[in-house]
């Protein structure tokens, strides 16, 4: 064999007046948040989506925003808390750690890189190649003392480079304070049905320093989710079981008004005893029950994150300079038991094993540089250009081991696999907005990268091989052009042009065993998208009512896609793919105490050409899209001279049918995700400075089918399903001092 078998994987104008509409987020909290800033002048939704301070509502790209609080209020403790009810972001999971990201429809549906980008602050996490599996192993971060997310729909490559062609996910953490002492704490404590107890702690604390030219953060968190998948074979219970740790340490320095240093730190572990998925037939009937695995092996994952960032802000006269400086390490280590294909499979060749398991590990260390340079000031002309550099290292190794019928290791070397690789990109980008009018302005930008891979095969045993180092570089240029107008604070339109990417690279190498003669192209070529959008941002003076609305189409060419050359899997370029879509977000305040909220996302996302690759017909869905998504919320929350301050909401959230591959993949057989709809419903009050809440997480257990794997399924084997989590009470706690 010849690869690796298994891969799983400014606020620059003055005297803003009170106006800001968030996409209008789709939690209930959310609601609560811009309820609770509706009753106070200045409190503006600020966000930095094109890396400048700026009004939400002026920002010319649809962009959903959570604030630290909408996630204490919803008791959210990881991704799956809050994701369903983020528009047109979908997602395939296996449990925390184990996690692909979607946003508006752009995936060939097992993704060879990543197309929705992260960001911790201002840095990128994880490897950008494609021989790390970085595509289905999206951060996790634990969202204790965030400050906010954000959710930047649309391809994102001019600003933050290869992997944004969907959109990207910014975890923006809360900074030190330098004026004041303080902290917060928070507890949490839930049930799930057909699972076991889950709770979380977590506290915070803000100290000034040095005359308040100085200040230290620091936080911890622990979350223990209680799973609720069983193992029948090895009788298991709760195998998805988790654990989510970690904190950090932020250091902010302002020696004088023009500039700051923010050296920060940020650690977590994940620990999980087995997958999210049940065993179910193509057909959609469950093996045993709906949430229940057949599993011979045990399917442990374990991940190991660190991160150390440095951020300076020097304010010259008419700019300012940023330079952000990181490091992180990322150790990833789990199983898979893929007895379904290799035990028959070896079988046939007279190899009577019991079991087959692969040990997985991914290790990535990677270091970036960014520097910028950002005018300031309320000039006709206002610009940003920049500098950035990453260099990645990543292994991914493979140990394919045979078990006997005692459960012993069998003596054999099936496969013993190292794929050493390195990943380096320097880029410069640029943009510039004209400011034509107080109303009226347009803006371009571009990105220039150059990103150098290798990449080598270390291999031995019965399937598979060692390949030598090979190597390859690619020259992109991403584009963006805006135009905005402003009707009135209280009312934005804009048009959107950009375009995004993710690096080509080094193919694995197959050589025809009679001719010697390549099976495959010795790289695979980058991809590139085009979106058009058209979008509107508008609410009443009141603020009593307001509409966010995108419609948008995306043309994406040579899509990355992992095929077979002589029965090995090697990385090619498809054909075109396209999607057409919308976002609408309406909102409604009839009283300073409800806020009623209501989203849709709608998505076209099929493909453009045949494409015999993928086994799929011109026209044919793309994977794991759902067509249509809706989350209504309806919330009550007393004014704060209320006794006890209490508040009642409910949230329903609906996704409609999906496609797990495409319908004749001999890879990847097709399996259909039906539709499903879940309720969630909450209660709080404030006692004595704390603030309590009851919630109930899909009220009627809905076994809604979150994504499906259908890897084992080629020789027989199962559809593994994961499922949300179904009908979960709990009450949360949490406390400001």
């Amino acid at each position: 064999m010849g690869t690796a078998i298994w891969g799983t994987e400014n606020m620059g104008r003055k005297d803003l007046r009170l106006a800001g509409i968030a996409m209008l987020v789709a939690t209930p909290s959310t609601a609560m948040a811009q309820q609770e800033q509706a009753a106070g002048p200045g409190n503006e939704i600020v966000v930095t989506a094109q890396k400048r301070e700026e009004r939400l509502i002026e920002t010319p790209q649809s962009v959903t925003v959570l604030s630290g609080d909408d996630l204490v209020r919803i008791a959210a403790a990881q991704f799956r808390d809050f994701a369903n009810s983020v528009p047109a972001l979908s997602f395939t999971t296996a449990g925390a750690g184990q996690t692909q990201l979607t946003l508006r429809g752009v995936t060939s549906g097992t993704d060879i890189g990543p197309t929705v980008g992260v960001y911790i602050d201002d840095v990128p996490y994880g490897s950008s190649s494609a021989f790390a599996n970085a595509s289905s192993l999206a951060l996790d971060a634990g969202l204790f003392d965030m400050e906010r997310i954000e959710v930047l729909r649309g391809p994102q490559g001019t600003l933050y480079g290869a992997g944004t062609m969907g959109g990207l996910i910014k975890y923006v953490t809360a900074s030190p304070d330098a004026s004041r002492i303080g902290g917060s704490a928070q507890a949490s404590l839930s049930g799930t049905h057909s699972g076991s107890l889950g709770y979380n702690g977590a506290a915070a604390v803000n100290v000034p320093l040095a005359d308040e030219r100085a200040a230290v953060r620091a936080s911890g968190f622990f979350s223990r989710d209680g799973g609720f998948v069983d193992n029948v074979i090895l009788d298991n219970k709760d195998v998805n079981r988790s654990r989510i740790y970690g904190g950090r340490a932020d250091l902010l320095f302002t020696p004088d008004e023009k500039l700051s240093i923010r050296i920060g730190g940020f650690l977590q572990n994940i620990h999980r005893n087995g997958t999210s998925a049940a065993d179910f037939s193509l057909a959609g009937m469950p093996l045993d029950g709906a949430l229940e695995q057949r599993r011979l092996i045990d399917e442990p994952f374990e991940q190991r994150f660190r991160l150390a960032s440095a951020t300076i802000n020097y304010e010259f006269g008419a700019a300012t300079l940023a330079s952000i400086t990181s490091y992180q390490t990322n150790n990833i280590a789990y199983t898979q038991d893929v007895s379904p294909v290799y035990v028959p499979l070896l079988g046939s060749f007279g190899l009577p094993f019991a079991a087959v398991s692969v040990e997985q590990e991914r290790r990535t260390r990677k270091f970036t540089q960014e520097l910028r340079l950002a005018s300031r000031g309320d000039g006709p002309f206002q610009w940003l250009g920049g500098l950035f550099y990453t260099d990645e290292r990543s292994e991914a190794d493979q140990l394919v081991l045979p078990y006997d019928a005692d459960g012993a290791i069998a003596p054999v070397n099936l496969a013993t696999v190292s794929i050493p690789s390195r990943y380096r990109e320097m880029a410069a980008f640029g943009n510039i907005t004209w400011l034509i009018t107080d109303k009226f302005d347009v803006s371009g930008g571009l990105r220039y990268a150059n990103n150098r891979q290798r990449f080598e095969q270390i291999g031995s045993g019965l399937l598979i091989g060692a390949t030598p180092q090979v190597r390859a570089k690619d020259d992109v240029v991403t584009y963006l052009a805006n135009a905005r107008y402003r009707f009135s604070p209280q009312v934005t339109a804009y048009l959107r042009y950009a375009t995004g990417y993710r690096p080509g690279g080094p193919n694995y190498v197959v050589n025809d065993p009679v001719t010697g003669e390549p099976l495959a192209p010795a790289v695979f070529k980058a991809d590139s998208l085009q979106s058009y959008e058209a979008g509107l941002k508008a609410e009443t003076s009141d603020r009593r009512f307001g509409i966010d609305v995108a419609a948008y189409h995306i043309d994406w060419s040579d899509m990355q896609i992992m095929t077979a050359a002589g029965g090995v899997s090697v990385i090619a370029n498809a054909g075109r793919a396209d999607v057409t879509g919308g976002e609408l977000t309406l909102t409604a305040r009839p009283s300073s105490a409800v806020t009623a909220t209501a989203a849709f996302a709608y998505q076209h996302a099929r493909l453009a050409d045949d494409s015999p690759s993928l086994g799929a017909l011109k026209g044919e869905q793309l994977p794991n899209v759902p067509r249509y998504s809706v989350t209504m919320n309806l919330d009550y929350r007393a004014p704060e001279d209320a006794a006890l301050r209490p508040s009642v909401g409910g949230t329903i959230r609906f996704v409609s049918d999906r496609t797990a591959s495409f319908d004749a993949n001999a890879g990847f057989p097709q399996y259909s995700l039906p539709s499903y709809a879940a309720v969630d419903l909450r209660a709080g009050a404030t006692f004595a400075g704390i603030d309590a809440q009851l919630f109930v997480r899909n009220v009627f257990d809905t076994r809604g089918q979150l994504s499906a794997s259908t890897l084992l399924s080629i020789l027989g084997g199962p559809a593994q399903v994961t499922f949300m989590q179904p009908r979960t009470f709990g009450l949360s706690a949490s406390a400001r001092f």
